[in-house]
């Protein structure tokens, strides 16, 4: 530890400290352009100019590192002059156009100026012009006569993301930032440059003109677009949420948003919104909606009696409406049959949860089917700066398709889906052997046959029992990796963490609020409809035929039931069976609790009104209650009760009772393709209109061959499949991570030709198909 002295005050930091970094300890602002933590020292804006006894000049605050006794001045005639020279350099060119300026209210340039700087210029030259509002892409526009040069959205591109779409260009006062050969930047994390942007250079083009500090309001929230659960800022204006911003936490989070998060706020008021009640088929008002959805539960309960009722929960809803949603259907409705909506069938026992902070403490990560760029896109950034500051991260990825990339190197081991456990199993046997726990897990699969050598399996087993810190991120595909993680790390004698990828987005928190997140939970509730055990089905949010795997079990449940409820955001695919749909309040709209994926709990505010008839589920449940002739009393329930601070308190791990592995079923034949399904956070549940022209319509992904073979450009193009339930017209594109023979689809597509699948599949040239 290096102790000093910064404006009279002692502190002690670490060795390497910067004497910005050993001032903002103290509550000292040195004022700061290029310097950002997670980029590390620059000194290109020269704005940190700081005064270190017995050093002759100046220094810069954010390059230089604290020494023992070193004594400090921020303030003082030296400084102050070194400062004003600084900013007056910057505003030589700068077009002085704050009160059209986006960022004015919000800019360090006008901020420091103010404090700081020169009260006039001294130049009368005419001002070097630039583009104005140009596109970075789509989303993020550059005005480059306001940039003041301190690259921070040039390093953070090309060294945090590890994608350079971004560059300096020319020399001297014509030097300006842009695209790499001016063409549109097409990472997931341009957004964030706004918000590293100190000055009005950077903005959002949806963002654009919409709002000025003294307008708007701010409010804490999250991200609820995938597990990650970011913390985030929104920003609203007449009943609109109109930005989303990054909320850093000190010492936890930078506050990096991936554009889908950044720009897919406007789910709220999209024009497919449901904001009218529907009841069979005719539009009625929110009132008579409500009191004929009572009228049904009670005709069903006088008929059937208890359990009669079931309920099935969408993913986006707060803990606090699952936690209601609970006590209605036990105390009001009288049933016990509440399930929430699985698109997977893997369950990861909160005691084997790991956290964020074991991602950047991890020298050993393994992705088991999930690619965390494509499905948990902020993960990936965790993880690129655990390598940057662990260049020794080994990253491994088993799965059915290449799971690292140019931006996260690492080795891949493919495998069937179905495969990941018994792979696992099969690496711990080759190194464990006579271990009890290894021998029940292999017992049933000892003679199954895997596309990988013995070697390879004797190098990932030593692997999986060597590293220090073992993090896992699992995309909850293959149910069997449950019972293997566990195993896993009751044999290893160093930290294991596994951080669940898969939805729904608040699936811990309806765990805490008392509903069983296992897949047969669902399934079990879906096939007491379809058998007639159950006569009406209220749908919170769930969209069954978009989200539960076993089509063919959510389509007979729907047709089976007498009554189907529905309380959407925007229209399901289950609207054929639907009886009566209710507009539902959605995030942003309820204040609420939200549990992500590390088990960390969040509260998100209500920054807007719902449009229309739109009402919080708590308004629903209150008014049928009161219509069930019941008083709603609010009990003492507090999802923080089980937390310590803001994370659920874990218990011990244990392995699991039953340690047995399914053995898969027979392999498809040659020439039959195999159909993968993969998060992609792109094609996540809600639209967008602001993400339009990012979406494309070629989701389906084949290996590079085959699209050569299929005649199949790298834009993309159509192939006829063959299914065991027709012939469908389907939309892909090469991708080098696809195997031979497989067929990639993203979970839960908004396509609906990606809904018909099922079965024994064939792809072929539609020329080449015979007509019917």
């Amino acid at each position: 530890m290096i102790r000093l002295t910064i404006d009279g005050q002692e502190v002690t930091v670490p060795e390497g400290t910067m004497i910005v970094d050993a001032a903002a300890r103290l509550g000292i602002d040195v004022p700061v352009y290029c310097y950002h933590q997670a980029l590390g020292p620059l000194g290109a804006c020269r704005m940190c100019l700081v005064q270190v006894e017995k050093m002759p000049k100046l220094v810069t605050g954010c390059t230089t590192a604290v020494t023992e006794g070193m004594v400090v001045h921020t303030q003082g005639e030296a400084v102050e002059k070194g400062r004003k020279g600084v900013l007056e350099f910057l505003l030589i060119n700068h077009p002085l156009d704050c009160p059209v300026c986006d960022k004015g209210g919000e800019c360090y340039l006008q901020d420091y100026t103010f404090e700081y700087g020169p009260g006039r210029g001294r130049f009368q030259e005419p001002k070097i012009q630039k583009v104005k509002n140009g596109p970075i892409n789509d989303l993020v526009l550059i005005d480059q006569e306001r940039c003041v040069l301190c690259q921070r959205c040039v390093r953070f591109m090309g060294e945090y993301v590890g994608e350079p779409h971004l560059l300096l260009e020319g020399r001297g006062v014509e030097t300006v930032v842009t695209t790499v050969e001016h063409q549109p930047a097409t990472s997931q994390f341009t957004g964030n440059v706004i918000d590293l942007c100190p000055v009005g250079a950077l903005l959002s083009a949806p963002y654009y003109h919409k709002g000025r500090p003294w307008n708007i309001e701010r409010h804490s929230t999250i991200c609820p677009h995938c597990p990650v659960g970011c913390s985030s800022l929104a920003t609203t204006r007449e009943s609109h949420i109109i930005r989303m911003e990054g909320r850093p936490v000190p010492d936890r989070d930078w506050g990096w948003l991936c554009d889908r998060g950044r720009f897919g706020y406007d789910f709220g008021y999209h024009p497919e919104r449901i904001t009218d009640s529907w009841v069979q088929q005719k539009t009625t008002s929110a009132a008579q909606a409500t009191r004929d959805v009572a009228e049904w539960m009670q005709r069903t309960l006088t008929q059937y009696g208890s359990g009669s009722i079931g309920f099935v929960l969408g993913g986006h809803f707060t803990a606090e409406e699952a936690h209601l949603l609970r006590r209605f259907a036990h105390d009001v409705a009288h049933t016990d049959h509440i399930a929430m909506v699985r698109d997977v069938k893997g369950y990861l026992p909160l005691s084997l949860n790991g956290t964020f902070e074991d991602v950047a403490q991890a020298d050993a990560v393994i992705f088991v089917g999930v690619d965390p760029y494509e499905a948990v896109p902020v993960v990936h950034l965790k993880l690129r700066d655990r390598l940057h500051h662990f260049p020794q991260l080994q990253v491994m990825g088993v799965g059915p398709r290449r799971l690292t990339r140019e931006t996260m190197p690492g080795q891949d081991y493919l495998i069937d889906a179905e495969d990941e456990a018994i792979f696992f199993a099969k690496a711990l046997a080759s190194r464990l052997p006579n271990d009890s726990r290894v021998q029940a897990l292999i017992a049933s699969i000892q003679d199954y046959s895997l596309p990988v050598s013995d070697a390879d399996l004797e190098v990932f087993g030593q692997k999986l029992l060597d590293a220090q810190h073992l993090t896992l991120l699992w995309d909850g595909e293959n149910s069997d990796m449950a019972t293997v993680l566990s195993v896993l790390a009751d044999v290893r004698e160093n930290p294991t963490a596994v951080l669940p990828t898969f939805g729904p987005v608040n699936w811990r928190g309806y765990e805490q609020a008392g509903i069983d997140p296992q897949y047969a939970a669902v399934e079990d509730l879906l096939t007491k409809v379809r058998n007639g055990d159950i006569h009406m089905l209220v749908l919170w949010g769930a969209d069954l035929l978009r989200e539960f795997p076993d089509r063919k079990l959510a389509q007979q449940a729907l047709e089976k039931a007498d009554y189907v409820v529905s309380a959407q955001v925007v229209p399901p695919l289950d609207m054929p069976y639907i009886d009566a749909l209710l507009p539902v309040a959605t995030w942003g709209e309820v204040e609420g609790t939200y549990v992500n994926m590390e088990g960390r709990l969040s509260i998100g505010a209500a920054g807007v009104q719902p449009p229309g008839q739109a009402r919080p589920t708590r308004s629903y449940v209150v008014n049928w209650a009161r219509l069930f002739r019941q008083e709603w009393q609010d009990d003492a329930w507090d999802v923080f009760d089980n937390a310590e601070g803001d994370v659920l308190i874990r218990a011990d791990a244990a392995v699991a009772s039953e340690i047995t592995l399914t053995r898969p079923a027979t392999k498809p034949a040659d020439g039959v393709w195999t159909v993968i399904q993969g998060a992609w956070v792109v094609e996540n549940g809600l639209p967008s209109e602001i993400l339009e022209p990012r979406e494309t319509e070629f989701v389906g992904r084949i290996s590079p061959d085959d699209a050569a073979r299929l005649q199949i450009g790298a834009e993309g193009g159509y192939v006829q499949a063959q299914t065991s339930e027709g012939s469908v017209l389907i939309a892909v594109r090469p991708d080098p991570a696809i195997m031979e023979h497989t067929l990639w689809i993203p979970r839960g597509s908004r396509h609906d030709w990606a809904q018909h699948l099922e079965g024994v599949l064939t792809l072929m040239r539609p020329e080449e198909v015979p007509s019917v």
